[in-house]
């Protein structure tokens, strides 16, 4: 729960930015199973790929792993904007990455916040089908924030 919230209060930050370039951020918040006796590897895999999401996607703000003490983990990927969130998923379907993946992890919830373009929900399909919009909600230093995170 703390996880989500934190992703609505990060995500509100695009309703409330600077006019003229108003952030409208995308968040891909997944519950994630490790498989059976992967753990240490799961480990090793995420600094490995975030590393590499680091490197060749400038438009993904927040790539974190979350790991307890059992068989559980949790991924938070923040993206500018749809198009960056797309440009992740083309990057990682069908690649080594995503084979990878499947070697660690089964997911056990997928959840979209922001406002999603049919074009992102279609590249995820197989993946998740839910698909969350802010309505409501505030975060006060987002007008001081919202032209650094945008620059970032």
């Amino acid at each position: 729960m703390k996880y989500l919230m934190l992703g609505i209060i990060f995500l509100s930050l695009s309703s409330v930015a600077d006019d003229s370039e108003e952030l409208d951020l995308i968040l891909f918040m997944l519950d994630l199973s490790v498989n059976e006796g992967k753990k240490k590897q799961a480990e090793a895999f995420s600094h490995e790929i975030a590393k590499n999401v680091l490197n060749v996607e400038p438009g993904t703000l927040i790539y974190e792993y979350y790991f307890d003490a059992e068989n559980k983990a949790f991924l938070y990927e923040v993206y500018k904007s749809d198009q960056h969130a797309i440009e992740h998923v083309k990057n990682f379907r069908g690649s080594k990455w995503e084979e990878r993946f499947g070697k660690f992890f089964s997911i056990t919830n997928f959840s979209v916040l922001g406002n999603s373009s049919d074009e992102l929900k279609k590249s995820l399909e197989g993946y998740t089908t839910d698909f969350r919009t802010l309505e409501g909600g505030f975060h006060k230093p987002a007008k001081n924030l919202g032209e650094k995170i945008l620059s970032l």
